[in-house]
């Protein structure tokens, strides 16, 4: 391990920033071998220019302290993870300092990516754009792309999309699209979309039992929702004010 002026070590730098973070930086790249964990941009040591770490591609790995509440140390090396430029910015989305550098990510990390990393491009990507369900984690989500928009979806709403007759080469996942397990899960998706959905996908799916036909095809499905079940009891207590006064 390199060793470190301990005048270095104790002086507090910016985030990435500083000789003891270079140092620390160096380390941690080491460790990963050169590789983003977020996306596995392998950078080739050999061939940035000019020792500024800068590649052909204008990439620059860089480390990510992923325990922000915590002074970074040459003895938490654990801490860290490396990360490719665009790929940093995506855990930073509310400092200015990043700018729009995430746009250049990948919608969506590497399957076995790290916990700590493991998200989508921003935080408002988590939602689904059909059911606006919040998922915890990217793998639990997959994209549909339309006109060059990406439009995020949880895993059985983009079944139910699939077994409303889209194109399985439109969609998008961590990993390998499987659409035969995804229209499997289509089951657990609301049969007809959120009021707040986004247009392209907002197609419902056939109910599949007696009950959700029920629900969802006929004009129960104004009634019981949040919406129409707040109208309906403030209309009962309307009602029942008249009645008793």
């Amino acid at each position: 391990m390199t060793t470190l002026d301990p005048r270095a070590e104790n002086r507090r730098t910016a985030d990435g920033e500083g000789p003891r973070w270079e140092i620390i930086r160096g380390e941690v790249l080491d460790r990963d071998e050169h590789t983003c964990q977020r996306c596995g941009y392998r950078q080739d040591p050999t061939g940035v220019e000019d020792n500024s770490d800068i590649d052909a591609d204008g990439r620059r790995l860089e480390a990510h302290h992923a325990a922000p509440h915590t002074t970074p140390s040459l003895e938490s090396l654990e801490e860290f993870v490396t990360l490719c430029g665009p790929c940093h910015a995506t855990l930073h989305p509310d400092d200015p300092a990043y700018g729009d550098r995430r746009e250049a990510a990948p919608l969506f990390p590497l399957p076995d990516a790290p916990r700590a990393v493991s998200t989508m491009r921003s935080d408002r990507q988590h939602v689904c754009q059909r059911c606006q369900h919040v998922a915890q984690s990217a793998t639990e989500l997959a994209a549909y792309e339309e006109g060059g928009q990406e439009y995020v979806l949880c895993k059985p709403c983009a079944g139910a999309l699939l077994e409303a007759g889209y194109d399985s080469e439109d969609f998008e996942a961590a990993g390998a699209v499987d659409a035969e397990a995804l229209t499997d899960r289509a089951g657990e998706a609301p049969v007809r979309p959120a009021m707040l959905a986004s247009g392209p996908v907002r197609a419902s799916r056939p109910p599949k039992t007696t009950t959700e036909r029920l629900v969802a095809d006929t004009p129960l499905r104004y009634l019981l929702n949040p919406i129409g079940l707040t109208l309906f009891f403030i209309l009962l207590g309307v009602a029942f004010s008249f009645y008793a006064f």
